[in-house]
């Protein structure tokens, strides 16, 4: 799942969540909870999979 998937389920069980019963609700915002956390995963992933780059150096004559 691609990390704009995981952002709109996420808010959308947390609009849902705010019309549900009390059980409900704790149930849907773990699920959003879930979403978000993949997210954050996933964003830490491509940033380790990032070439190190290091600025250029001038040539010395």
């Amino acid at each position: 799942m691609d990390d704009e998937f995981c952002r709109e389920r996420a808010r959308a069980v947390r609009a849902i969540a705010e019309q549900a019963d009390p059980l409900i609700k704790r149930r849907l915002l773990q699920l959003a909870h879930h979403y978000e956390r993949r997210i954050r995963l996933s964003e830490s992933n491509k940033k380790d999979r990032e070439p190190d780059r290091k600025p250029p150096t001038e040539f010395q004559n």
